[in-house]
């Protein structure tokens, strides 16, 4: 390899860096933020709205129920179906 080739070779990686160099700093700005709120802050607000959304809570709670619903009945299917085999078998 020449110096004429080194130079150019180079100038082209410098020119790669700069665009790059370029593309981190967009990123940056879409990321934090250029004076107005960027993506990490979006999607904080965004969680912190529905960690705290009425509605989701509500929806919980009656899977809660629900649940425990699904629970009792089958402890009930489960008991009638105990008392029928021990009251055949006496």
């Amino acid at each position: 390899m020449n110096n004429e080739e080194r130079d150019n070779m180079l100038i082209e990686i410098h020119g790669t860096l700069q665009v790059m160099a370029s593309n981190v700093e967009s990123h940056g700005d879409t990321l934090y933020g250029n004076g107005q709120p960027g993506l990490v802050t979006t999607v904080t607000l965004l969680k912190e709205r529905q960690e705290s959304c009425p509605a989701r809570k509500a929806n919980s709670i009656e899977a809660k129920r629900l649940s425990l619903g699904h629970i009792m009945t089958i402890i009930a299917i489960l008991s009638l179906l105990a008392s029928i085999a021990f009251g055949i078998f006496k």
